[in-house]
């Protein structure tokens, strides 16, 4: 009996010395993921904290540019004041902007939001707190950031931008000074943040360590913005920063690298901070956080543990006697698993096959399976991940879970598609509810400060009808989901003909991947020409001649295909180096360089090699960036407009123009014009060929020449057919003109004929 005593005591003692090993594994872990945890949500404020800053002041510079080139053109005016007035007030009605001035190089107010009376105001050169950054600002080229201080005029704190406005020969002609409010824009992103009670964060100059903004600034302006950030502090952090990465304060700031290191500050302790430096504006985002905070944290989670620790250990004794009920529930969580999606918790596909005997039997009641596929949720997960992407789709489980009938059975069949079994039967009382569904889940979606914007198509089979086995239904739900896939946003009730269409659909797709492995695309181009009558360049267009079907292929049958295929990809840089060789023959032909325009889709411009391959076959063909112009449609900014835009300016800065197709026709905004890097509007060929015989086509042309005027832009109009077309639309200001009124799309050898012999060819 003591023998047995002992062993169970030996094993009590092994189980508590194991226990406390990995308690303090535990306790190591913690202390670890805690400091990880802060340093990397501190590191995102910073990363977040640095692109704000970056984006308001890149914006407000941009303003200035504009507001700059504005009144460039009335400097010679007797009253300027009337002409920056005017152009000014776009950017007064800014609620972040607290006053703006104009000033002459030597200082003096030419012009002042604050007051009717300029000379009011003193010499920037005469006031210590704006003389420096004035100076600064006459010998930059770019903005400059004056110290944040109190504005006696203003009655307000306020952060000065400077930006000296030249003329082409580079002289100074005035200094526009924007006052903006120097807490509004930080302080309502901090308020958006998790912890924002402890963080500490500032933007400094590099030049002085003045503080450009203090968190806690608001505690006491005075002190804050009046007294450096130490230097002494900021080398600590440099050395600690070196010795745990081995970066100097240089490469920092070349590389901009967000870095981030624990350092002691003297007798206020310890504190984690993380790092990173503004090349453009030369500023430095810094974010401190007490690190008293983190082991308080890693104290409550461990003391936490201690206790569930310590409760374990009290009722060990009545472990077997919950083995049985852990067993038991374990196996029901096993089976739970097994037929339920562990995301949205619906059943899944395994849980339908097993328990579809409950809606199909001999003599069962009629029912319907709709079949639904979301739209656009492939984007949400490419752009902003699979987190977010995931936590849309609780969303969708919970509003289908709303909406549905109480009778009904919701499974998520895979993905981002889903089932919904319901005794509706009736055509009109299934439209019906899939419209309300799809009105449901096309709800725009909040996560964590992000809006999402996706639909739903909807597919529909009805028992017995289309099928009497599962199989069957969805194979039917699936081909009328495939239809209102087309559409996009719609419902569709199973037809004999859709199966019909889907099985076209399919031969034309197998007949298009022999087409383009067995070379039977061919290209075409049609000349376009400027209001002189001079080819300028041409528009490279993609024909089929299938040898299949026995005729030419419409481009508006194969390229809807090829995109919602994934053939567009392989298909658009066919075309891409065909017409690059093509061009690239008939300009050492005639010795000159020609313009060649190349549609690009939506699917091609996203695929992350889309400009890799651009740029290879350029190489190839010796074709120089200049000449290359990618046609974009609108609905390209429908997609992703945060990856679009970006990747647009890299474009353009390599020298490559881009035309926007079929404007007027899609979603564009005026607003959103503005901030695309766009050379050319492409006015559609529906406007034009009514615009000598429809009022409102006219003014429509009319309108969007002159917005894309205001812009900059070149206008092309395409589609123009007649002498009377074209001299309206040279009569309303268009630049280049395309048609059969100029000549019909050419093959290469036809092409160099035509340039050769026309009247046109320069």
């Amino acid at each position: 009996m003591a023998i047995i005593k002992k062993n169970i005591w030996f094993i009590f003692y092994v189980l508590c010395v194991t226990a406390t090993f990995l308690f303090g594994v535990l306790c190591y872990v913690t202390w670890q993921n805690t400091s990880q945890k802060y340093q990397a949500s501190q590191e995102n404020i910073v990363e977040l904290m640095a692109n704000a800053t970056h984006s308001l002041f890149d914006t407000h510079e941009r303003l200035i540019d504009i507001l700059g080139s504005a009144i460039l053109e009335h400097i010679d005016d007797k009253n300027p004041k009337i002409a920056i007035d005017k152009h000014a007030q776009s950017l007064l009605q800014n609620p972040e902007m607290v006053a703006l001035g104009v000033t002459t190089p030597q200082g003096d107010f030419i012009y002042a939001s604050s007051d009717d009376n300029p000379k009011n105001i003193p010499n920037l050169l005469a006031l210590p707190e704006t003389r420096d950054s004035f100076i600064q600002a006459l010998a930059s080229h770019g903005m400059v950031f004056g110290r944040t201080y109190f504005s006696p005029p203003l009655q307000k704190w306020g952060m000065p931008i400077r930006k000296t406005i030249r003329n082409e020969a580079g002289e100074a002609q005035f200094v526009i000074t924007t006052v903006l409010k120097h807490t509004s824009t930080f302080d309502a992103l901090l308020t958006t943040l998790k912890h924002r009670h402890y963080l500490n964060l500032s933007v400094i100059r590099d030049h002085d360590f003045h503080y450009q903004y203090h968190s806690n600034g608001h505690k006491d302006y005075e002190k804050v913005y009046n007294t450096p950030f130490p230097q002494s502090t900021l080398e600590k952090l440099f050395t600690t920063i070196f010795d745990r990465y081995g970066i100097t304060p240089r490469e920092l700031k070349e590389n901009q690298l967000l870095v981030s290191s624990v350092y002691q500050e003297g007798k206020k302790g310890y504190y984690l901070a993380s790092l990173k430096y503004n090349h453009t504006y030369h500023l430095w985002t810094l974010s401190q956080t007490p690190l008293s905070v983190i082991v308080k944290d890693f104290t409550q989670k461990v003391s936490l543990y201690f206790l569930i620790f310590v409760a374990i250990g009290s009722i060990f004794f009545y472990l077997f006697r919950l083995i049985a009920k852990a067993e038991e529930k374990r196996h029901a969580d096993l089976i739970e698993q097994a037929t339920h999606d562990p995301l949205t918790l619906l059943p899944n596909r395994h849980f339908l096959h097993q328990n579809i005997h409950q809606w199909i039997y001999p003599k069962a009641p009629m029912f319907s399976l709709l079949y639904i596929d979301m739209d656009y949720f492939k984007n949400i997960n490419d752009s902003f991940g699979h987190h977010l992407g995931d936590e849309v789709l609780i969303d969708i489980a919970k509003r289908l879970a709303q909406i549905a009938p109480k009778d009904s059975l919701i499974v998520r069949h895979g993905g981002d598609e889903f089932l919904l079994l319901t005794h509706m039967y009736e055509h009109h009382e299934l439209l019906s509810f899939a419209s309300h569904l799809i009105e449901s889940l096309s709800q725009p979606y909040e996560i964590h400060q992000f809006h999402f914007t996706i639909g739903a198509s909807v597919g529909i089979a009805r028992y017995p009808e289309h099928g009497e086995t599962l199989d069957a239904l969805l194979r039917a739900s699936d081909i009328a989901m495939y239809t209102s896939k087309k559409i996009k946003n719609s419902a569709h009730i199973f037809a004999n003909e859709m199966q019909e269409g889907f099985l076209k659909n399919i031969t034309m797709e197998q007949e298009l991947r022999k087409a383009i492995k067995n070379n039977e695309l061919f290209m075409v181009y049609q000349p376009q020409v400027d209001t002189q009558g001079n080819v300028f360049g041409v528009e490279a267009l993609v024909r089929w001649n299938s040898t299949a079907f026995g005729k030419l292929v419409p481009p508006d049958q194969f390229i809807p295909l090829a995109e919602a295929t994934g053939l567009m990809p392989k298909l658009g840089r066919l075309i891409f180096e065909t017409a690059c060789y093509d061009i690239a023959a008939l300009e050492q032909e005639l010795k000159r360089s020609l313009q060649i325009s190349l549609n690009v889709s939506v699917r091609q411009f996203m695929d992350p090699l889309f400009l890799e391959d651009l740029l290879n076959i350029l190489d190839k063909t010796d074709l120089h960036t200049l000449n290359i112009t990618l046609e974009v449609t609108e609905n390209l900014f429908i997609e992703e407009l945060h990856y679009i835009v970006p990747l647009l300016e890299k474009i353009k800065s390599l020298g490559i123009q881009i035309s926007m197709d079929d404007f007027g026709t899609g979603y564009s905004s005026l607003s959103m014009l503005r901030q695309l890097p766009i050379d050319e509007l492409k006015i559609d060929k529906s406007f034009v060929y009514t615009i000598d015989k429809d009022e409102t086509s006219a003014k429509m042309v009319q309108n969007i020449i002159t917005i894309g005027k205001n812009l900059n832009m070149h206008i092309l109009a395409e589609g123009v057919e007649t002498q009377e077309q074209k001299e309206l639309l040279t009569a309303f200001g268009c630049d280049r003109f395309q048609g059969y009124y100029f000549s019909k799309p050419l093959n290469k050898e036809a092409l160099l004929a035509f340039l050769k012999s026309s009247a046109f060819y320069m």
